[in-house]
C-alpha cells in the first residue's frame, strides 16, 4: 500500500506538472504513510479519491466546506464604552516576529529562479531538468548558467531567509530597542522545502532558534506560537485519535523544552498534548499561544475528523472564561488568521469565541501571510455593516519569500497600572532594504524604519475594531491611502498597477474571518476578466502528459484494493 500510495500521489502530481519530477517524488514519499491511513479512514469510493487529488473529478466532499459547533458559554457581559487610554501612564513595548522561514541550505550565489517551490539552495538533482517560469513551456538543464544569484543577505523570490540574516536581525534589535518587555514569534520557523523535512532537522531549528534568541536579548521573555510549516510533512498535526505514530510528541515535546523557560510548569503537560498553553505575564494579563495548526485546512488528518482537535477549540475557550471571571485581559498568538487556508468549521467556531470574548480578547497577534494585514471580526461574520468586535494583527515576516522586504514590528501597549486593559496604542515596523544590502554585501546592514506610528501612517484615532473597519471604507475610495497601505504591504514600492480588481481583493481579505466572501457583497465586483483569471490560478496547469480520470480512477481502485485488504488484517 505505501508504495501503491507513493506512486499514486506522485504520478498526479507530475503529470499535472504541480511542481518538478524530484519534488514530487519528495512529496510522495513524505505524504505516503498518511495518505495511507486517510484513505482508509475516510474514502469509500475510488472517485472520492480521484476528488480529493484532482479538481473536477469525482465526488469527493472537500472537508473546508464541513461544520462543527462548538457550545459557546453564555453569560456574556454587557457592553461598555471602552476607557480612554491613559496617554500619561507606563507603556509596555512588545515585539513581534514572524514568519522567519529559515533555510539552513541557503547558498550564496545558487539560482533564485529554480523552477522549483524553493529555491536559492543547492540543486537535490543535478540531471533533473526544470521549468524557468513555474508556468512556462521553457526548460533548461540545472547545469546551466545562474540567471538570479542569490545575494548574501535574502533574495526577494521564492527564497527563504538564511540563519545569519536571523541572527543579524536580532543583532539589530539588541542595539535599536532595548525597552522591551517581552517577544512574540507567531510560528513558521522552517522553510519552504517542504520535500526536503525531516523531524530531526524540525527538532534541531526549533532548539536553535530558541537558544539564538536567548543569547541575543538575554533578559526579555519569549512566547512562541505553532506555524503550519511546524508539521512533518507540512501542515500535519496529528490528534490523538490517530495511530500513535502519527502523534506529535516529538515536534511539541522538543519545543516544551526549548521554551521551558518561558512557559510555566503547569503548562508543559499541554504543551507536550497540543502545543497550546497559557501563562499569566502580569497581574491582570494573560497570554495564550494557541495552536491553530489543528484548523489547517492542508492538515489532512483532520479530513477523518475536525470537530475540535483533542478539544483545542474547547481548551481556549476556558482559558478566555477564566480570564473573565479573574479580571484578566488576554493576548492571543496563533500563526494562521481566519480566512486564510484554515478550515471552515475552525474559523467560523474561533469567530465565535472571538465574539463571546470581545472585552476579554486585547490584542490577537498572527503572521502566515508574510505581509503586512488585518483581519476584521464582525458580529456577523458575513455582514461587514454589524458591528466590529475584533481585529488580528498580522505582522510582517522576516522571509522574503516571495514578495517582500525582511521586517518585524514593535508594538506599544498599555502598561502595568490599575485598572489597565492591556490594549495596543500604536506600532512601529521596520525593514531591510535587500537591494541595497546585497549591493555592499561585505558592509553592515542598515535596518530602516518603515514607519514610526501606524497611526499617522493611516490617519486612525486609535487601533481599534471600529478603527480598523473605518480604514477599509476609506480606501475603498481613496487611492493615495491604500496605495501607501499596499507599499507597506511588501515593505517596497512594486512599480505595478493594482487596479481596483487587485485593491478589491486586498480589502475583501481584511474583512475575511473565513472562507467566504459574502462579508465582500458591498464592494463594487470584480471585472469579469479578472475573476477567470483569478480562478484559473487556482486550477493545476494541465500538460500533455495529463491522464484521462479514467487513468486516475484506475489507479484509485488499485489503491483502495490495497487499502482494503491491509485494514481487514
Amino acid at each position: 500500500m505505501d508504495k501503491c500510495a507513493a506512486e499514486l500521489i506522485d504520478t498526479v502530481c507530475q503529470d499535472l506538472e504541480i511542481v518538478d519530477n524530484f519534488i514530487c517524488a519528495g512529496i510522495a514519499t513524505s505524504f505516503a504513510d498518511e495518505a495511507q491511513y486517510v484513505v482508509g479512514e475516510i474514502l469509500i469510493e475510488p472517485e472520492e479519491l480521484c476528488g480529493l487529488l484532482v479538481p473536477n473529478c469525482g465526488n469527493f466532499v472537500h472537508p473546508k466546506t464541513l461544520m462543527w459547533n462548538l457550545t459557546v458559554v453564555g453569560g456574556k457581559p454587557p457592553l461598555v464604552a471602552p476607557k480612554p487610554i491613559q496617554k500619561t501612564g507606563p507603556t509596555l513595548k512588545v515585539l513581534q516576529l514572524t514568519d522567519l522561514h529559515i533555510d539552513r541550505k541557503y547558498e550564496v550565489g545558487s539560482e533564485a529562479k529554480c523552477g522549483q517551490p524553493s529555491c536559492c539552495r543547492p540543486v537535490d538533482d543535478p540531471d533533473e531538468i526544470f521549468l524557468v517560469e513555474p508556468n512556462g513551456n521553457n526548460r533548461q538543464k540545472r547545469d546551466a548558467p545562474v540567471t538570479m544569484p542569490a545575494g548574501k543577505w535574502g533574495t526577494v523570490a521564492d527564497c527563504d531567509a538564511p540563519y545569519w540574516l536571523y541572527e543579524d536581525m536580532l543583532d539589530h534589535i539588541a542595539t535599536a530597542h532595548k525597552d522591551l518587555d517581552y517577544v512574540v514569534v507567531s510560528g513558521d520557523y522552517a522553510s519552504h522545502a517542504d520535500w526536503d523535512y525531516t523531524r530531526e532537522r524540525h527538532m534541531s531549528l526549533i532548539r536553535d532558534i530558541a537558544d539564538t534568541i536567548r543569547q541575543k536579548l538575554p533578559s526579555i521573555p519569549s512566547y512562541w506560537a505553532v506555524g503550519n510549516h511546524e508539521g512533518v510533512p507540512c501542515d500535519s498535526f496529528a490528534p490523538h485519535f490517530t495511530p500513535e505514530r502519527f502523534h506529535m510528541d516529538w515536534l511539541y515535546g522538543t519545543m516544551a523544552d526549548a521554551w521551558k523557560e518561558w512557559v510555566p510548569e503547569d503548562q508543559m503537560d499541554m504543551v507536550v498534548y497540543n502545543g497550546c498553553y497559557m501563562r499569566k505575564l502580569w497581574p491582570g494579563l494573560r497570554l495564550i499561544s494557541l495552536n491553530n495548526g489543528y484548523g489547517d485546512g492542508m492538515n489532512f488528518f483532520l479530513y477523518v475528523n475536525q470537530t475540535d482537535p483533542d478539544g483545542t477549540m474547547s481548551w481556549f475557550q476556558e482559558q478566555l472564561l477564566e480570564a473573565e471571571k479573574a479580571g484578566d485581559k488576554v493576548h492571543v498568538a496563533a500563526h494562521i488568521p481566519g480566512g486564510k487556508g484554515d478550515l471552515e468549521g475552525w474559523a467560523l467556531n474561533y469567530h465565535a469565541v472571538v465574539n463571546r470574548f470581545e472585552a476579554t480578547i486585547t490584542a490577537q497577534f498572527m503572521g502566515h501571510t508574510h505581509s503586512e494585514q488585518f483581519n476584521m471580526y464582525y458580529e456577523d461574520p458575513d455582514d461587514a455593516s454589524t458591528r466590529p468586535t475584533g481585529v488580528t494583527y498580522e505582522a510582517p515576516s522576516l522571509t522574503p519569500y516571495s514578495d517582500y522586504f525582511p521586517a518585524y514590528r514593535v508594538y506599544e501597549i498599555e502598561g502595568r497600572y490599575d485598572g489597565s486593559e492591556y490594549r495596543v496604542i500604536d506600532w512601529s515596523e521596520y525593514y531591510l532594504n535587500l537591494t541595497e544590502a546585497n549591493a555592499e554585501p561585505d558592509q553592515p546592514t542598515q535596518w530602516k524604519t518603515l514607519y514610526t506610528s501606524v497611526l499617522e501612517e493611516y490617519g486612525m484615532k486609535d487601533v481599534s475594531p471600529a478603527s480598523w473597519d473605518d480604514l477599509i471604507t476609506r480606501m475603498v475610495t481613496d487611492e493615495k491611502l491604500f496605495g501607501k497601505y499596499r507599499k507597506n504591504f511588501y515593505r517596497m514600492e512594486r512599480g505595478d498597477v493594482c487596479d481596483w480588481d487587485c485593491r478589491r481583493d486586498l480589502l475583501c481579505s481584511a474583512r475575511k474571518s473565513h472562507d467566504s466572501d459574502k462579508i465582500c457583497a458591498d464592494l463594487p465586483p470584480a471585472t469579469t476578466a479578472a475573476k477567470a483569471a483569478s480562478s484559473s490560478t487556482k486550477v493545476h496547469k494541465k500538460s500533455s502528459r495529463v491522464q484521462s480520470e479514467k487513468e486516475i480512477l484506475d489507479r484509485a481502485r488499485e489503491v483502495k484494493a490495497f487499502d482494503g485488504a491491509e485494514y481487514e488484517n
